[in-house]
């Protein structure tokens, strides 16, 4: 039988993990009995798909369900989806296991870190931040960067919401102009196709006027809902009238550690899950084996014919 491969002991990074599961229930009107049973039919339809490289553990199925509100049909296709990425975008996952040195390196000039503690709704708040002036920057490698992190999310924690903070203090034209329409376009698809992002707010600090053009691509690409919820400050202080002090790291005026401490956290981390990001590395789907077309796509295609859009 397929089946994903489960990790030794890892350490506890996450806190409230039992409460977020249990707010990510109620908002959906679910019980952990509905949650078992539901659990069950997506594990039933993973081993009719011989195509899928693996079965799903419990908990990354969990993840998917509460990501999709529980829609079965949606959680079909976000996991096709998050393994078909891998060969759609092999760019974003092939050759960026985190304990790589170009992922090492990523971590030393930037951070994107989800905050360990909760909020009252069950959301976690997750911080991107350049550490320097002049960072060598790739942003595939950042890019990459967010969906490593957000691979141990799905082993760990339950996407109930997330707050996004992102401080543009050190970001210059010469990082922007990476920040191609195509890269904007890919990275915003593997996060709603497969990933599913569920993005309550997004604040955006310190951002310069030659910013503004690519904050208002990606608000264009994201979903409709999402580029609604965009807060601008012009310094960390009115963060705290958002989200406590007690959740955010001591360089945005919080109570928890800096953002060079967590990151070295993380990379400690990534060292814990580094036999699952070794499988990651070559878990493709077999298309030969796919039982039925992909749905339809103006983004991906249509099955035997992939396609992205350029935009550049």
């Amino acid at each position: 039988m397929r089946v994903a491969n489960d990790m030794g002991q890892t350490s506890e990074y996450f806190e409230n993990i039992p409460r977020v599961l249990e707010l990510g229930l109620k908002v959906n009107n679910k019980t952990e009995k509905d949650l078992k049973e539901d659990v069950i039919i997506v594990k039933e339809w993973v081993l009719t798909q011989p195509h899928l490289p693996e079965v799903p553990d419990d908990h990354m199925i969990t993840s998917f369900l509460i990501m999709n509100k529980f829609s079965i049909e949606n959680v079909k296709q976000k996991i096709d989806m998050y393994y078909t990425m891998r060969s759609l975008y092999p760019e974003y996952f092939e050759n960026k296991h985190p304990l790589a040195p170009c992922m090492q390196e990523i971590m030393d000039n930037f951070c994107y870190i989800p905050m360990p503690k909760a909020t009252d709704e069950g959301y976690r708040v997750i911080i991107f931040r350049l550490f320097d002036d002049n960072p060598d920057f790739n942003i595939v490698n950042f890019h990459s960067l967010i969906y490593n992190v957000t691979e141990v999310r799905m082993k760990e924690d339950y996407n109930v919401g997330d707050i996004m903070v992102y401080d543009f203090k050190h970001l210059n034209l010469e990082h922007l102009a990476q920040c191609t329409p195509t890269h904007i376009k890919n990275y915003t698809t593997i996060l709603e196709k497969a990933f599913n992002s569920n993005i309550k707010q997004m604040h955006l600090i310190n951002h310069p006027s030659f910013a503004e053009p690519v904050i208002n691509l990606a608000r264009k690409l994201l979903n409709p809902k999402v580029a609604q919820r965009f807060f601008f400050h012009k310094s960390t202080d009115s963060l705290k009238e958002y989200v406590s002090e007690d959740i955010l790291p001591k360089d945005f005026g919080g109570t928890g550690p800096s953002l060079k401490e967590y990151s070295e956290i993380w990379k400690k981390k990534f060292t814990e899950y580094k036999e699952r990001f070794d499988i990651l590395e070559k878990l493709r789907v077999n298309e030969g084996l796919r039982p039925t077309p992909l749905v339809n796509d103006d983004i991906l295609g249509y099955y035997g014919n992939f396609k992205k859009v350029a935009v550049d």
